[in-house]
């Protein structure tokens, strides 16, 4: 079940909603009793075998993660800005094997895509299939054709697609402000997902509506941007006085935006349909399981004083192990994109 807010919990609250008894102090003897106990599992030092022991985990346990797993903010930043922690979907080997063809472009052209008909999905899941196990994307980017990067990460893709069941259940706000297309842009309002009261309004750009059967279904997709305020995506994006390249970085709130725009577009049948799409969802209850694991039964251990501490997973760490199951399971294993298909598992409110 999952809670209508997207707070981070507390260690107590996730020992306590697995039904462990937190009445004393999280100290040394507690968290050595829970792993002699067999009520924290180690996962041992690789991402294989994390994958393996979350996959397995028994109602009880928690998955007990190392610092072999430990990413400091710094580090996740870094990762993002400088694209190294995530995987490029258009490189060239990955444009010669989706499209059959050894004479490909540097990168994304519309005549190129168009012309073999390229799907997102496709682009995600090959360079996927190539990326290293002990070394997993936390999520993909791709270069437009205005050499703009446009990125994302699992655990921003998996709660944009979940706000949209919750808005459709009645727990989650978020509107398109328009009447209408204004070219292929729209303005939108979302709310805040950890802050009461707060709303986020911008535009976005350049969405990839198209005449049904119109080639540039294929296209379209490329160059979606936005130009939203929220810190996820101001901080590490184009705005960052540090960024070490301009990104425009897909956060949960923008996807949920994108997904409502869909929607919108949807109910005006005379207007331009958009239904390709680069963004991922959990494909089944099996994957947002295993993503519940992560976010709510599972813990790091930071043994490297002589105090030890348990702290509850950051986004950068549950987006590699996401990243190694992706490789492990494959891509169509794990993910789809959006469709006609009951999205209801995505969303269970308490």
């Amino acid at each position: 079940m999952r809670e209508k807010t997207f707070k981070k919990p507390t260690v107590q609250k996730v020992l306590e909603m697995g039904g462990v008894e937190c009445s004393h102090r999280i100290n040394n003897e507690f968290i050595s009793h829970l792993i002699a106990t067999g009520v924290l599992v180690p996962v041992g030092n690789s991402y294989e075998q994390a994958v393996r022991v979350v996959e397995e985990l028994e109602e009880g346990r928690f998955a007990l993660f190392g610092n072999y797993f430990r990413v400091s903010r710094v580090e996740s930043d870094y990762g993002i800005k400088s694209l190294d922690d995530l995987v490029k979907i258009d490189s060239r080997s990955t444009l010669r094997k989706v499209s059959g063809v050894l004479d490909v472009p540097n990168g994304l052209t519309k005549r190129f895509v168009e012309g073999h008909g390229l799907l997102p999905y496709r682009l995600i899941g090959e360079s996927m299939g190539k990326a290293q196990i002990e070394k997993p994307p936390i999520g993909f980017y791709w270069v437009g054709t205005n050499n703009q990067v446009r990125a994302t990460t699992w655990m921003r893709a998996v709660p944009g697609a979940e706000m949209q069941v919750m808005k459709q259940q009645g727990d989650f706000h978020g509107e398109v402000l328009d009447k209408t297309p204004y070219g292929r842009n729209l303005r939108v309002r979302v709310s805040s997902r950890t802050e009461e009261g707060r709303e986020y309004e911008f535009t976005l750009f350049r969405l990839p509506m198209h005449r049904k059967g119109d080639i540039e279904m294929f296209s379209g997709w490329m160059n979606i941007s936005h130009n939203s305020n929220d810190p996820d995506t101001s901080y590490r994006g184009g705005e960052h006085e540090r960024r070490v390249n301009p990104v425009c970085l897909w956060s949960a709130s923008t996807i949920f935006s994108f997904y409502e725009a869909m929607r919108f577009v949807e109910e005006h049948p005379g207007w331009r349909q958009f239904k390709i799409n680069p963004f991922p969802i959990p494909r089944n209850k099996k994957m947002i399981d295993f993503i519940d694991k992560l976010r709510l039964r599972s813990l790091l251990l930071d043994d490297s004083e002589e105090k030890i501490h348990l702290y509850v997973l950051t986004q950068r760490m549950m987006d590699g192990v996401i990243g190694a199951r992706t490789i492990l399971r494959s891509y169509d294993s794990c993910w789809r994109h959006w469709g006609k298909k009951d999205n209801s598992y995505l969303y269970q409110p308490q």
